[in-house]
């Protein structure tokens, strides 16, 4: 029996290559009123009846959307590309049953059939990373983290681009806090149901417009300030002058046994935001979330491969939180390849307690009583939440700085770039390696001035 939570009366189906069901509405359309989802998957042939076996009516649709419809309501179906089609985003259905249904035996019966390649709950995921946790260090400096990894000189450096969109995939933001003023592109709202298993408790519920982005938990805003404030009372957001792209995918929930709200989301919410956000020009995602591969049971499919494929085809960086187990050990997507993973380091430059390590993990940024953007006025929290955007902020100000030489970089040549610019550990921390915690530290103006070496190398 699997250990994760999915949502009752909720299935995920992908089909084989060639079996496109091309006529049914996007579950976006279907969620703001714009289509009607199908009381039919495949028209009465074997899915429809394998459902039926199990439940006596069946609403569907598609789980994602077109990028060459993305804006066009009610035409969201309809144009996929030749990558939606091979990475089987256009053969991925939501399915809804009656609430009763008992969701595993439904998905085992699924799985079987020939045609169908994956079948799964709709399994939900968190932000375990706000440990909301004061600095192991007492003596902490507030300005350490941004001193540590040179971000007064980087932005000095390089200003950033304007033009240039990191998507926040989180809980949303307060739209309201003066740090955030005239720093948000208009965002989108993917979470889709307040149908959570007994014991959840959600802090407000979903809601259906598209566009409402409103944190009710703290986690998006937080992140939102260390990529984007205006620098009134925090430091000004790492990413320069690029546009913060807000989507709300996950909402905030209280879990029984934790004495903080999480936030929380189905993952075909989480993906569906996600992909949208690389539709809609994000060429920079933070992604402050994950699953971990020990909830995995053995056929359950591991979280968004579909979308990072997706993403790293449309050369786009990905940075994410590798988690706050204290382990050694794959979260995803941190763990998934062509992610870049980033641990937590405290003033002393050794690895947090909390911070989850692996050979998967690229490098680490502070992340120890870093003061936040709150939902009402700041705060300090510690978690590899808020190193992961410091990371994505310096991936954000190279791509600008490339630019500005009028040379393009691959997502590859980021990550290898900050990696080989990485500061070092502090010595004598058998914790902290280059097998567990990556390359270094994140050094910003060193990670710059690697951009300009390669834009030289590339123009000889």
């Amino acid at each position: 029996m699997t250990r994760r939570r999915h949502l009752p009366g909720k299935v995920l189906v992908r089909l084989a290559a060639g079996l496109e069901l091309l006529d049914l509405p996007a579950h976006r359309d279907v969620r703001t009123r714009v289509a009607e989802a199908r009381p039919a998957l495949d028209r009465g042939g074997a899915l429809d009846r394998c459902i039926h076996r199990h439940s006596g009516a069946l609403r569907a649709s598609h789980a994602f959307t077109t990028r060459q419809n993305v804006a066009n309501p009610g035409r969201r179906h309809l144009g996929w590309d030749a990558l939606e089609h091979e990475l089987g985003l256009s053969r991925t259905f939501r399915v809804d049953v009656h609430p009763m249904v008992h969701v595993p035996s439904l998905v085992a019966d699924l799985a079987a059939l020939s045609g169908v390649e994956m079948a799964s709950p709709l399994f939900l995921a968190q932000t375990p990373f706000a440990t909301r946790s004061q600095s192991e260090e007492p003596d902490l400096d507030l300005d350490g983290s941004r001193a540590m990894i040179g971000a007064g000189a980087a932005l000095d450096l390089e200003p950033g681009d304007s033009a240039l969109i990191v998507a926040l995939i989180d809980s949303g933001v307060s739209t309201h806090h003066p740090e955030l003023f005239h720093r948000l592109r208009p965002g989108l709202n993917t979470v889709s149901s307040a149908d959570l298993e007994p014991g959840l408790e959600l802090l407000s519920q979903a809601r259906p417009r598209g566009q409402d982005v409103a944190d009710d938990q703290g986690h998006g805003t937080a992140v939102a300030g260390i990529l984007g404030a205006n620098g009134l009372d925090v430091a000004p957001g790492l990413a320069g002058e690029a546009q913060i792209l807000p989507i709300r995918a996950l909402c905030g929930a209280r879990v029984p046994g934790e004495a903080h709200a999480t936030a929380i989301g189905s993952l075909a919410d989480i993906d569906s935001g996600f992909k949208t956000a690389i539709d809609l020009g994000a060429r920079v995602l933070n992604l402050s979330f994950g699953t971990a591969q020990s909830d995995l049971d053995p056929t359950d499919p591991v979280p968004h491969v579909q979308v990072v494929r997706y993403a790293l085809a449309r050369e786009c960086v990905l940075v994410s939180a590798a988690g706050n187990s204290g382990k050694d050990e794959a979260f995803f997507p941190a763990a998934l390849p062509g992610v870049i993973a980033v641990g937590a380091v405290g003033p002393s430059r050794r690895r947090s307690r909390f911070s989850t390590g692996g050979a998967h993990v690229a490098l680490c940024a502070p992340g120890e009583g870093i003061r936040v953007a709150a939902l009402e006025g700041y705060g300090r929290l510690s978690g590899t939440s808020f190193s992961a955007p410091m990371v994505a902020g310096a991936c954000a100000l190279m791509l600008a700085h490339a630019a500005r030489r009028s040379t393009p970089l691959s997502a590859g040549q980021v990550r290898d770039l900050l990696r080989q610019s990485a500061a070092s550990f502090a010595a004598g921390d058998p914790r902290t390696t280059a097998t567990t915690c990556g390359a270094g530290i994140l050094d910003v103006p060193a990670a710059l001035r690697a951009v300009e070496e390669e834009c030289r190398l590339e123009a000889a």
